[in-house]
């Protein structure tokens, strides 16, 4: 069973669709993540806003790897009820030169936009495409595509 066989029946046809136009289009990726559970929420959610002490102890439960002090000031989540709880989301991140780029530069800013273009003609919606931007005019979840329905 692959990562996207967890989402929600509903919504599984557009990632199927987003996943296709990259291969089509020879765009090497990775699905990050798809169905989260409850205790991943809060892991992640205690990030930027807990003591390392803390999200790490969260981070333990979920089954998730332990952070170092820098990376666990970074919030990675907004909310507590994220659709990815209900199946309706994935993270998926382009792949160049064997890696996921996760820093946006200059050198890789078109490819997370012709990513997030695909998801949206595949019927997502894009975590691109919110605000706050980025100065390539790339809002702050990059990685995220849901559909609501």
């Amino acid at each position: 069973m692959g990562k996207l066989d967890l989402l929600n029946s509903g919504v599984q046809r557009y990632f199927d669709d987003f996943v296709n136009k990259l291969e089509q289009r020879g765009l090497r990726y990775s699905i990050v993540e798809t169905l989260r559970t409850q205790a991943v929420q809060e892991a992640y959610y205690a990030q930027g806003r807990e003591s390392l002490e803390r999200i790490n102890e969260l981070r333990k439960k979920a089954g998730l790897y332990l952070l170092e002090e820098s990376e666990a000031k970074k919030v990675v989540t907004k909310t507590m009820n994220s659709i990815h709880l209900t199946g309706k989301a994935a993270d998926i991140v382009p792949v160049l030169d064997g890696k996921v780029p996760w820093l946006i530069t200059a050198n890789n800013a078109e490819l997370w936009r012709a990513f997030g273009a695909l998801g949206q003609e595949a019927g997502l919606e894009w975590g691109g495409s919110w605000p706050p931007f980025d100065k390539f005019h790339i809002g702050w979840d990059a990685p995220h595509y849901q559909r609501n329905v």
